[in-house]
């Protein structure tokens, strides 16, 4: 008789009906490339003119593989008839390929592509214009300058896309065939539209609900499934607190004394850190055990109460592990932006609130909630451990980190549904440097922008986002933008 299989929530194996077992993430994409030549020319120029054009489109085929070398780059071969145009699209779509690079290595009718790309009508289309050089040759004669034709082919294969109402959001890039910055705009588009994939497969647990009256949080499971791409699985807090009882004390003990070395712990008893030890063990294992990628956990008070802690060390030992993702107070569209500027830059964001402005700095403290990686701190010496601020429930003084960030250029972002649907915020800032941790128990940071301060604090309200913000390292701006793009949703940019 086979095993009876039950829901997550009952059952107590590790097998169940309503999750998959083996949840593979897919790190790479299936990159078509489609080059188009013109039959018609190689018998008006034999022997170099086909051969040119080749050498050209090989070039670029060569500079894609190179910059998309976490990816599988296709090439089915020059395109220069009919026929060789089906086969082309026929084999791509054998491939399976998840997105297009078209390039037009001369003059070439538009319904060469569209034979091609009939069958393959599901990935979107990167439409390379280039040439041989960034200069025009002033010396130069007709055979070269139909070598350098393909923008006629561009216009001419974008207008029929438009009257055919293909591909409405068409990404153009304009370079020549060595161009870096060219294949890095494809790369950029490449990279965020793998993101976007990859949020269709992503699972993100929440315990608890929102805080109580933070309606910006508050969100509908189908229209994120829907509009931005992730599963959102509900998991009962019984689910954590099994787990935190049933905790290993070895394990706990092991992570206790990791603690105590790493960190200057200051007014907080040794169960304050051995219960916040604890709470990571459960907290990590709640995540295995049902296959989530994120989590968003309330917190207060409830899991306070019972546990005797907060979930801030194992919120922090997680982020800095870097295979999960977790933030606090049911914040689920935060979440997803923490995931996906994860996904964007290799590091893991921190999580913060805005906070007052400096009108002679031209920017905002932002406030953590006692956690984020400790590498992000301006001095990873002077990162203090002490006591939650916020004290919602506990027996003991719970745990939270006390530091400043480093400087550097920084991308702020969040999501918020309205009356209007979905939109995202998307700043780019500069975090300053603070030489001395501001002493105020817990994470902070402060952030200058570009535009005037109070003008963009009150677009900021006018615009109606929520009060938490996600604040990753880097330039992010242009992949969130695409991202926004793929999703379907407004993007509000400063």
């Amino acid at each position: 008789m086979s095993d009876i299989i039950e829901s997550f929530e009952t059952a107590k194996g590790n097998t169940f009906g309503d999750l998959l077992t083996l949840k593979e993430k897919n790190s790479s994409l299936k990159i078509g490339v489609l080059t188009v030549g013109f039959f018609e020319y190689w018998r008006m120029f034999p022997g170099t003119m086909r051969a040119n054009v080749n050498e050209d489109m090989t070039c670029v085929y060569t500079h894609l593989c190179e910059v998309l070398d976490q990816d599988a780059v296709i090439w089915p071969g020059l395109i220069d008839t009919l026929d060789t145009a089906d086969k082309a699209g026929k084999k791509l779509a054998e491939e399976r390929v998840d997105i297009i690079v078209y390039v037009a290595g001369t003059y070439c009718p538009d319904y060469m592509a569209i034979q091609a790309l009939e069958h393959i009508r599901h990935a979107p289309v990167i439409l390379f214009n280039t040439q041989t050089s960034n200069k025009i040759n002033l010396q130069t004669n007709y055979e070269n300058i139909l070598r350098n034709s393909a923008l006629i082919a561009s216009l001419q294969l974008a207008a029929t896309f438009r009257k055919m109402g293909w591909y409405p959001d068409l990404k153009v890039v304009v370079g020549s065939i060595h161009d870096t910055a060219a294949y890095g705009e494809i790369k950029k588009y490449i990279r965020a539209y793998k993101v976007f994939q990859q949020l269709k497969n992503t699972n993100i647990g929440v315990i608890g609900h929102v805080f109580r009256g933070m309606y910006d949080f508050e969100y509908d499971k189908t229209m994120i499934k829907g509009t931005l791409g992730p599963n959102i699985i509900a998991i009962q807090v019984d689910h954590l607190l099994d787990q935190f009882s049933q905790a290993d004390d070895e394990e706990i003990k092991m992570i206790e004394a990791e603690t105590k070395s790493r960190f200057n712990i200051v007014g907080l008893s040794d169960n304050d850190v051995y219960q916040s030890s604890r709470f990571y063990v459960a907290l990590r294992r709640t995540l295995e055990r049902f296959r989530l990628d994120a989590l968003t956990l309330l917190g207060q008070h409830y899991v306070e109460q019972k546990t005797g802690t907060t979930s801030y060390l194992a919120n922090t030992m997680i982020h800095e592990e870097g295979k999960y993702i977790v933030n606090t107070e049911g914040d689920v569209h935060g979440l997803i932006i923490m995931t996906i500027m994860n996904e964007l830059s290799g590091q893991m964001p921190t999580y913060a609130e805005w906070g007052e402005y400096d009108e002679e700095l031209n920017a905002l403290l932002m406030v953590h909630h006692g956690y984020a990686n400790t590498n992000y701190a301006t001095d990873r010496n002077t990162v203090k451990v002490n006591r939650s601020p916020e004290q919602w429930g506990l027996q003991g003084a719970g745990f939270g980190f006390e530091y400043t960030l480093k400087p550097g250029a920084v991308t702020i972002s969040h999501l918020i549904i309205d009356a209007e649907g979905y939109k995202m915020l998307i700043v780019k800032g500069e975090a300053l440097h603070i030489p001395t941790n501001i002493p105020c128990e817990e994470i902070t940071g402060v952030v200058k922008f570009d535009t005037p301060i109070k003008p963009f604090l009150t677009t900021l309200i006018k615009e109606g986002f929520a009060h938490h913000c996600i604040i990753a390292y880097g330039d992010l701006t242009e992949e969130l933008s695409m991202i926004a793009d793929f999703m379907g949703i407004r993007k509000v940019i400063y």
